[in-house]
This record gives C-alpha cells, sequence and structure tokens, in this order.
C-alpha cells in the first residue's frame, strides 16, 4: 500500500508553485490568441494541432508549431545541462529572469510581425520555467501543462478514499488550486487581450515583480518577527 509521510507544506512552495501554474496559463492563452494559435507551455496542444494540420494539408504555421516544440525541448535540455553553473539548483527563481525579459520585448512587438521570432524564444524561456521547477514540498507536479496534473489530482483522491490516509487529501487538494490557478490564468490572459492585444504579455514581469517582492517582503518580515 503506498502510504505519503506526513510532511508540513510550505506555504511558500504552493505560493510559489501556484504562482507559475497561473503563468502557464496566462502565456499559453496569449500566444493562442495572438500569436497564431500555438502554445509555448503546452506541447502536446501543438502536436495535436500539427498533425491534424498535415493531414487537412493546412501547413501555413507547421514551422512555428515545429520550432516551438523543438525549442521547448531545447531549454528543458539546456537546463539541465547547465544549471549549476547558472546556479539554478540553489535559486531556481532565477529561471524566470529570462521569460520576464523577453516578455517585455515581445509586449512591444507588433502583431505584424512572423510568429517564428516570437513564439520559439518564449517556448525556450517556459523550456527553462519547467525543468527548473518541479515540486511543492516534496510533491512532483508540473507547472507548464495539466494533463499529468489532473491524473495525480484523480490518483490522490482515489488513495484517499481507499486508505483514508490524510496525506493523500491535502495531495488532492494541492493538485486542485494547481488546476484552478492555470484555468485562472488562461481566463484573465483572454479576457485581458481584448483590450490590450499584443500588451497583454506585459503582465507576466508585472506580475513577476509583485510577486518577487512580497517574496522579499515575507522574508524580511519573518526575520523581524524571530529577532523580536
Amino acid at each position: 500500500m503506498r502510504l505519503l509521510p506526513m510532511r508540513k507544506i510550505s506555504r511558500h512552495s504552493k505560493r510559489l508553485a501556484l504562482f507559475l501554474t497561473f503563468c502557464a496559463g496566462y502565456v499559453d492563452a496569449y500566444t493562442f490568441i495572438e500569436r497564431g494559435n500555438t502554445l509555448v507551455a503546452g506541447q502536446t496542444g501543438n502536436v495535436v494541432f500539427l498533425s491534424v494540420g498535415i493531414v487537412q494539408h493546412n501547413v501555413a504555421d507547421a514551422g512555428v508549431k515545429i520550432l516551438t516544440l523543438l525549442s521547448f525541448m531545447l531549454g528543458v535540455f539546456v537546463l539541465t545541462i547547465y544549471k549549476d553553473k547558472f546556479r539554478i539548483v540553489k535559486k531556481p527563481i532565477l529561471s524566470l529572469v529570462p521569460l520576464a525579459i523577453l516578455s517585455i520585448v515581445v509586449g512591444f512587438v507588433p502583431l505584424t510581425v512572423d510568429n517564428i521570432y516570437i513564439v520559439p524564444p518564449l517556448a525556450f524561456c517556459m523550456g527553462l520555467v519547467t525543468t527548473a521547477f518541479g515540486e511543492v514540498s516534496g510533491i512532483a507536479y508540473n507547472n507548464a501543462f495539466m494533463t499529468g496534473n489532473i491524473k495525480r489530482t484523480m490518483l490522490a483522491f482515489g488513495d484517499y478514499v481507499r486508505t483514508k490516509h490524510t496525506p493523500f487529501l491535502r495531495e488532492g487538494l494541492i493538485f486542485v488550486s494547481l488546476l484552478l490557478s492555470f484555468v485562472l490564468g488562461v481566463v484573465v490572459s483572454a479576457y485581458l487581450s481584448i483590450f490590450y492585444e499584443e500588451k497583454t504579455i506585459l503582465g507576466i514581469p508585472i506580475m513577476m515583480s509583485i510577486f518577487y517582492l512580497s517574496m522579499l517582503f515575507a522574508t524580511w518580515r519573518k526575520k523581524v518577527g524571530e529577532k523580536a
């Protein structure tokens, strides 16, 4: 019988995971709506779109989807090799920097520019992020695509019903919150794109800045509390 240890779930770790899944949904919705119906995080969707397009002889954007998939793979590959040199192991938050910088640039690139210059670089950055972050308090998850998280949700709830072991229920609730965060990111991005179009992606660096400052403030409060 598989039983989970009674581990304490870090509030910081959970908040970060929720933020990352929100960003993944946000960027995916942005590129799908504004940048040629291509996903930078959900590569399964790109494979499906590409395959259907080939069968239907609609290969106009095949190059973008293929390069997007390869760029995501390259991001995972590069970070896996060089994560020690880039200090990503100790400070995975650094993996967000390329995405933040590129989002600022993309936000000012007109929609008339070919998507092949926009979407693949974003996919590379998402590959970096999804490789740098992979667990919440010891519970493995994926912040870029949700199929695995959906499976983990139902496995956890099923194990809880079968064993009545509380950690399974906690795990299931964590995955539910991650799924909802991803959906919220999609909804917010889709709504903002109505008004801001290509500039919608500027929400990513803005939210990252706010989130990082909130982390620093929380750390400062904790240190002050310990000294008091």
